[in-house]
């Protein structure tokens, strides 16, 4: 609206492409949802408006969005500037269009819906001056099909949709020659003021609109569901009582969604006063706040806007940026920003906070060991959802990753998950790694934040635990004699196969002999996958008699890697199996009896054993 009129006009227009209009479901120029504003700043949306400079030429707008700091200059960023929305009014279509078309016009009041959009109603200036249609005119009853005051913009990140009009909202006339093609609506405002005040309740969804000037009713606010297409009136809040005072400019409602605060002006710019005030989204009570004082002069509040930084925070737009503090409705002075014929705000969501969790955080190198990695976000996702760039973990065989670059979380949703699976191995004694996963730092011109905590770690463990290996030693046969041919093999045996590498087996061989020798030393190596290794002792042949028995000793010696068995040592007995050869010339006679002698020693044995018989007998 001009600062200086009765009425709250925001408008915005845009130049159109098409030389002819487009019905609202080819319309797509909106693009993607406006961007988020850090929690810690005091940032809206603001858009400002100047009136066309000669009939036949569209107004221009900006939608910028404006950062007021504590204190100063507000300081605004350009999002666009003269977009484009198509008109799906005929009162825009004159008998010899201009080229191009006039655009659909200028949104006059709205907010920011949960989707990141804003959706505004549009507005008409009242003069038509920029309105250059024959069909337009009031003799002509062009009047009686004018609708664009139910029309519903929808500005996004690349531009502006026109929605159409707002079902059930306003009565008009499809044909203004034709009484008989009326439709109906909750109000006609074919003659009246704009709209002039809306904001979208944050909790439900639903704008709230309404047309606080004179010629409109102060006491009574529309209901309008903005997801439906086309928007859809859904009822009215009758107030408890008129705002305070003749008029209102924009108002805003509370994070909470209980409650629309605003500004109401009685009398002229000069020595009027100004007065801040609430109603309550429920039951309609009207409640006067605090006076507000001029600054300099007595003008409505065009603009009103939710605050990111704070719940208790509202901004006020008109010569300048006031912050109103709720609920007591107080009013901080102006801070200069940038002027326009009018303008209207919106609130500018906050940034999502995502955060990063991994479940469980250790895992063991076996089968179905799985961590998942879940971002969650404070908010739900938006439309067409929502990237979060990762720094994912570095490859390592020891676990396989789903995590990429990036992850979406879907519209509508809160949480994305990706997974760390730990690679199986029976191997032993491979130690422990770790998985390192984080949440990228966003740019700043995302629509994210990074809440805590915002890094993960996941441990790889080993579990197979490692079987030490027994070794015992045999030596076969036991014993051998100093002859040709005599070998004993002696065999170190493992309990399991040696690893890659191979086993080195410490011993101590037999000490040095002339009676044997002895390919036994250490270390012996048993081949990797293999069990066994031997060594043998071989008798040194002789013929030396008397020369006795040795032994031929081997001992396994403890070192890491083994444990030794109970049979760790093993003796060969090298025996001397060499007799003393007697030579014939040496061999002495041995004396024996004659043949006389030999019958003597036969009768006398016979006589004693005559004796013997015959006494036993007696």
């Amino acid at each position: 609206m001009s600062l200086f009129k009765n009425i709250k006009l925001f408008k915005i227009v845009l130049f159109i492409i098409a030389t002819a209009p487009l019905a609202p479901a080819a319309m797509a120029a909106s693009g993607a949802a406006l961007p988020r504003c850090s929690a810690s700043e005091q940032s809206f949306y603001l858009t400002r408006y100047t009136s066309p400079s000669s009939t036949g030429v569209p107004p221009t707008a900006v939608l910028d969005l404006a950062t007021a700091p504590a204190s100063g200059a507000v300081t605004v960023s350009q999002i666009w500037s003269g977009a484009a929305a198509p008109t799906v009014s005929p009162r825009e279509i004159s008998a010899t269009p201009p080229s191009p078309p006039l655009p659909a016009g200028a949104s006059v009041a709205g907010g920011m819906g949960k989707d990141g959009y804003i959706y505004s109603m549009r507005a008409v200036e009242g003069d038509n001056s920029w309105d250059n249609s024959p069909a337009a005119s009031w003799t002509s009853g062009g009047w009686r099909s004018h609708t664009r005051y139910y029309e519903m913009l929808r500005y996004g990140r690349g531009g502006v949709d026109n929605l159409g009009i707002v079902s059930g909202l306003g009565t008009y006339q499809t044909d203004p020659s034709d009484s008989s093609t009326v439709v109906s609506g909750a109000i006609d405002l074919r003659l009246g003021p704009n709209f002039n005040a809306a904001d979208i309740d944050p909790v439900s969804g639903i704008m709230y609109l309404a047309n606080f000037q004179t010629g409109g009713a102060l006491n009574r606010v529309f209901k309008i569901d903005v997801t439906q297409t086309p928007p859809l009136y859904v009822g009215s809040l009758n107030l408890s009582g008129n705002i305070p005072g003749a008029q209102s400019g924009d108002f805003a409602i509370d994070a909470s969604g209980q409650w629309a605060y605003g500004i109401a002006t009685t009398g002229n710019a000069f020595t009027g006063s100004s007065v801040s005030y609430r109603f309550n989204l429920s039951s309609g009570a009207v409640e006067t706040l605090a006076a507000v004082a001029p600054s300099p002069f007595n003008t409505p509040f065009g603009a009103a806007a939710r605050l990111p930084n704070a719940s208790d925070k509202l901004a006020f737009y008109g010569l300048g940026t006031r912050i109103m503090t709720i609920p007591a409705g107080t009013v901080a002075p102006s801070q200069s920003t940038p002027g326009a014929t009018s303008g209207d705000a919106a609130a500018c969501l906050p940034k999502l906070t995502a955060t990063l969790v991994c479940t469980p955080d250790a895992l063991v190198d076996a089968a179905g060991n799985v961590s998942n990695c879940t971002v969650t976000l404070d908010q739900a996702a938006p439309a067409g959802g929502m990237a979060i760039a990762l720094n994912p973990p570095a490859a390592n065989p020891r676990y396989t990753s789903s995590c990429g670059s990036s992850i979406l979380v879907v519209a509508g949703q809160t949480t994305a998950s990706c997974s760390i699976t730990a690679t199986p191995n029976t191997t032993p004694g491979d130690g422990d790694v770790s998985a390192a996963i984080a949440l990228a730092t966003p740019a700043a011109t995302d629509d994210y934040v990074l809440g805590s905590p915002s890094a993960a770690e996941v441990t790889i463990r080993n579990d197979d635990v490692a079987v030490t290996p027994v070794v015992n030693l045999s030596c076969t046969p036991s014993s051998l004699v100093d002859s040709a041919g005599q070998v004993a093999t002696c065999t170190i045996s493992l309990s399991a196969a040696a690893p890659a590498g191979g086993s080195s087996i410490s011993l101590s061989p037999p000490t040095g002999s002339t009676r044997y020798t002895s390919s036994c030393s250490s270390p012996v190596l048993i081949a990797a996958g293999a069990t066994e290794s031997s060594c043998t002792i071989t008798a040194t042949p002789n013929t030396v008699v008397g020369d006795g028995s040795v032994t031929a000793l081997v001992q396994l010696l403890a070192s890491p890697g083994y444990a030794l068995g109970p049979n760790s040592q093993a003796g060969v007995q090298v025996n001397d199996d060499d007799s003393p050869i007697v030579n014939p010339g040496d061999a002495k006679r041995v004396p024996t009896l004659g043949p006389w002698a030999l019958g003597w020693m036969a009768l006398l044995m016979a006589v004693a054993g005559a004796l013997w018989l015959r006494r036993r007998q007696d």
